[in-house]
């Protein structure tokens, strides 16, 4: 009698064992794959919140991936953008585009573990010099840096200045369109008057290309076009500034005659 109870319990016990090993392993990965991971696998001793290893584009978290991970709570009230900027090694890859895709999903696969609004993201891609044994050792590939959208956009009566975050870019935070889209709408009553669009290059330190000057105020040209004026009432012209602010230098100015 007692072989039987024990092969019983025996029976039971590799039941409920094969249950917990299709549940785990089949049932919840498909109930739960499109949820995404709130940490990456975390590495002990790790002296960065965010660390990668050679030729890879996954994450690990450290030490302070938590305060990483909070300290972005306060964007909206802040009112503020991030800039991340992903790095790559010239020998982690054969050619460029494969070196910039690694960077670029570096800050994608960041991204996914942190819970920013992705209307105040922008992002750059970058080269990194190899300082130290980078090939055996996790390193850091992403950095974030805030910036207040009082420095980025200025408005004033029939006027607003929006600046870019980023040298020798054309690339503005979807929240920076969002707000020019506002200010268009507001200003619907002046759609009769002449309106300029004047794209400005930073001519302070390492000059930017005068040609960026007009590609911005061109950027801004489409976005307003977005939002029914028409070509004949816009006037593009560019210059160059030499702000102390250097964020100052990369603006586009746009006013009613």
């Amino acid at each position: 009698m007692n072989n039987k109870y024990l092969a019983y319990i025996a029976l039971l016990a590799g039941w409920i064992c094969f249950c917990y090993w299709l549940y785990a392993e089949r049932i919840s990965p498909r109930i739960h794959h499109h949820q995404e991971k709130s940490w990456p696998e975390v590495v002990e001793d790790l002296p960065y919140p965010l660390a990668y290893k050679w030729m890879s584009d996954v994450p690990y978290a450290g030490i302070d991936f938590g305060s990483l991970k909070e300290s972005f709570h306060d964007l909206d009230s802040t009112d503020e953008i991030v800039i991340i900027h992903g790095y790559y090694f010239r020998d982690e890859a054969n050619d460029i585009a494969s070196l910039q895709a690694l960077g670029r999903n570096r800050i994608n696969y960041a991204l996914s573990y942190l819970d920013i609004d992705r209307r105040r993201v922008v992002s750059e891609v970058s080269v990194h010099e190899i300082t130290a044994d980078v090939r055996s050792n996790p390193f850091e590939a992403v950095s974030f840096e805030r910036i207040s959208m009082t420095d980025l956009l200025h408005r004033s009566g029939d006027t607003i200045e929006m600046c870019f975050p980023l040298a020798d870019s054309l690339v503005l935070p979807q929240l920076s369109k969002d707000r020019l889209s506002e200010w268009t709408q507001e200003a619907s009553e002046n759609k009769k008057s002449m309106l300029h669009i004047v794209g400005t290059a930073d001519g302070s330190g390492i000059a930017e290309s005068s040609d960026i000057a007009m590609d911005r105020a061109m950027m801004i040209k489409e976005l307003i076009l977005k939002n029914g004026w028409k070509e004949e009432q816009l006037q593009l012209s560019t210059g160059q500034r030499n702000h102390p602010l250097t964020l100052r230098n990369r603006c586009v100015l746009v006013y009613f005659e």
